[in-house]
C-alpha cells in the first residue's frame, strides 16, 4: 500500500528514490515505485500544504514533465 500522504515534493522523491513527473494535463504527480514496479499518481491537496495519493496508474501516462529533482 503507497504512503497516503507527504509534506512536499521532496518527500515523495526522497521515500520513493526517484523523480517526480507533473502531468501537462491537470497539474497530477507521478512517481515510480521501484520496489512494486509501478507508476503512481498524487495530487496536492487544496492550499497545497500536502501531497496526497490518488491511485496506482494502470495503462499508459500521458504527456508529462520533469519537476523533481
Amino acid at each position: 500500500m503507497p504512503i497516503k500522504t507527504f509534506d512536499s515534493i521532496a518527500d515523495l522523491s526522497g521515500y520513493y528514490s526517484g523523480e517526480i513527473f507533473r502531468s501537462m494535463d491537470d497539474d497530477t504527480l507521478f512517481v515510480f515505485d521501484n520496489r512494486q514496479y509501478r507508476w503512481l499518481r498524487y495530487r496536492w491537496s487544496q492550499g497545497k500544504r500536502e501531497v496526497r495519493f490518488v491511485e496506482e496508474v494502470t495503462g499508459g501516462l500521458p504527456i508529462v514533465t520533469q519537476i523533481f529533482p
